[in-house]
């Protein structure tokens, strides 16, 4: 009897583990928005509060606003003070924060679940970093280093991007690059090379 109780005890910690994380994540968007800077521009606030939530972070190069004031008394207001007069949002999804296009958000996250389906599989390995800014180029390498499996950008891509990864897998983490900056992406049996939208 005491090894049942000890096994339900367990298996209710455990429980209540996995579902107080989902719910740790989505409280960060009621906190306060106060990083400790009054006046940051966009990249910098999603940066900092990424850092502070433990959240993974990948913004599309397109996201931009001026150095503005961090209005509001919760994240989630700031975000709204920053982007709602843009066409740009974000969600918060497996502990990732993805900011971009509205549209794109919207097609990326319709799609993941078939997309990644289609993505080779490489070595079951996650990723871990953090870029105020990184080349394409040499993220691409990097994620090559991590899958096992080639991975490059194509000559004429000359573009940087701000990200924040925690434990992400690879295949996701190229996959939300190339669809909300809508690169384009050619798989092969051996390889996958990224090219800009319209090349």
């Amino acid at each position: 009897m005491k090894i049942y109780w000890v096994g339900l005890l367990s298996l209710v910690l455990l429980m209540s583990a996995v579902s107080a994380e989902p719910l740790s994540a989505k409280a960060g968007f009621s906190a306060s928005p106060d990083v400790g800077d009054r006046f940051l521009d966009i990249h910098t606030f999603l940066y900092k509060i990424a850092a502070r939530n433990g959240w993974s972070l990948i913004v599309s190069s397109e996201v931009n606003s001026p150095v503005r004031e961090v209005i509001g008394s919760t994240v989630e207001d700031a975000l709204k003070n920053y982007l709602d007069t843009t066409r740009f949002r974000w969600r918060l999804f497996e502990n990732c924060l993805y900011v971009a296009n509205e549209a794109d958000l919207d097609l990326f996250f319709k799609t993941l679940p078939e997309l990644e389906l289609t993505m080779p599989r490489g070595q079951p390995a996650n990723f871990n970093g953090n870029f105020m800014r990184i080349d394409i180029e040499m993220l691409c390498n990097m994620l090559r280093s991590v899958s096992g499996f080639e991975i490059r950008s194509s000559n004429d891509l000359q573009h940087s991007v701000m990200m924040r990864a925690k434990e992400m897998t690879w295949q996701r983490v190229l996959l939300a690059i190339v669809y909300l900056n809508r690169f384009r992406l050619n798989r092969t049996d051996f390889s996958i090379t990224i090219f800009p939208a319209g090349s």
